[in-house]
């Protein structure tokens, strides 16, 4: 079955399973906009419909999965979301124009930008062979190398042989309808894991864990938090803690378990919309580029459910998710959990002036003309060139 198939077999499925309840509008703010369930637009679509609104409507999904968590047809909107971008993509109606700097499956990409404007490489943290690789997701990779540093000489300690990677899980392509690139991605990505000899994967993201996991033949995926709680690694202190869970870890609940079990003599304190009830922090999906207002919408109703939970702190298991909640909270009040067991303290409104800074004068200039070049790296794994809508 080809992949234009596979798509519109995902999106009839939807139209054809979904009951109709209206649970899912109910909890889900954009879909109360137009009082379409994911059925009904996967009936649109199918039947050739094609509209601004219909396409704004299925790009601004953050693919959270809330509406549908508890869906008595057990669909999964964020699944059929992305498969109705792909099918869009491949009709012609969407284009990937726009979406440069997020092709992580490019050479050039706004995370290697960021990494090569600012200095920031791991070449010493890369041997030829090794059992274990550190996965730390394109974000902590990017913006926090003090702790991937710090996972290294963790993991090391433990007994390992470890290499350490930049590469994207490719959430971020699949986010946007890029199937086979995503799946290209992570044949490259094994491609390496095998070369090297590599049995096991360490993941410190729960997207890249739920991304990868099963993905990897022959391949180990384990949570770095199951290390450290296995390690009997637990932080005690008396402030204030709230956890917000990441949304891909919604149904197994095993990153907030592991979390909550590490910070168990804080105070914790759960916020209105938590475990498998957690909302997206804003930046899911492809938000933050199609609608920037909506990304900051979400992430200050986040902030305030935090700040009526009276923590003095909320602790995250996803880098964006830190980067998106700090970009609306005081400083200090959001920390990744890598931050607090690794006792370091990442500086997001640096961050935040270096994005902008990275995009500025000379420099601007050099990365602007650096992402006009950029060229899809894992045609070196297959020798050709998958197309941009595949």
């Amino acid at each position: 079955m080809g992949r234009s198939k596979d798509s519109a077999q995902a999106v009839r499925q939807c139209g054809d399973e979904c009951s109709q309840c209206g649970l899912c509008v109910s909890a889900c703010d954009l879909l109360q906009q137009t009082a379409l369930t994911p059925g009904e637009i996967a009936q649109k679509l199918l039947a050739g419909a094609d509209s601004p609104a219909l396409r704004d409507l299925i790009q601004r999904c953050d693919l959270c999965g809330f509406c549908t968590h508890e869906c008595p047809s057990e669909q999964n909107a964020g699944a059929f979301f992305k498969s109705a971008r792909a099918l869009l993509l491949e009709r012609g109606s969407l284009d990937i124009d726009g979406y440069e700097p997020i092709l992580v499956d490019q050479d050039w990409n706004t995370f290697s930008l960021y990494r090569e404007t600012f200095h920031i490489h791991y070449d010493d943290l890369k041997p030829a062979r090794y059992d274990t690789l550190f996965f730390p997701g394109c974000s902590v990779a990017t913006y926090a190398p003090q702790i991937v540093h710090a996972v290294y000489d963790w993991l090391r300690a433990q007994g390992m042989a470890v290499g350490v990677t930049e590469l994207c899980c490719g959430k971020v392509l699949e986010s946007i309808g890029l199937e086979a690139r995503t799946a290209q991605l992570k044949r490259y990505l094994l491609a390496q894991l095998r070369a090297a000899g590599a049995t096991r994967l360490v993941t410190a993201c729960p997207n890249c864990h739920a991304s990868l996991s099963g993905a990897l033949e022959g391949i180990e995926v384990i949570s770095l938090y199951s290390l450290l709680r296995d390690a009997g690694v637990e932080l005690s202190g008396s402030q204030k803690l709230t956890i917000h869970d990441s949304c891909a870890d919604r149904e197994k609940g095993q990153f907030g378990g592991e979390l909550r079990a590490m910070l168990g003599s804080h105070p914790l304190v759960e916020m209105e919309h938590s475990r498998q009830e957690t909302i997206c922090c804003g930046s899911g999906g492809i938000v933050p580029m199609v609608a920037p207002e909506l990304c900051s919408q979400r992430a200050q109703r986040r902030i305030e459910e935090f700040e009526r939970t009276g923590a003095e702190c909320m602790v995250t298991q996803c880098m964006s998710c830190s980067r998106r909640l700090s970009s609306q909270a005081q400083t200090g009040q959001v920390r990744h959990c890598l931050e607090l067991l690794f006792g370091i303290a990442v500086d997001y409104e640096q961050i935040a002036a270096n994005q902008q800074s990275m995009w500025e004068g000379e420099c601007g200039e050099l990365n602007r003309a650096r992402l006009e070049q950029a060229k899809i790296f894992t045609e070196e794994e297959r020798g050709a060139s998958p197309s941009a809508t595949e």
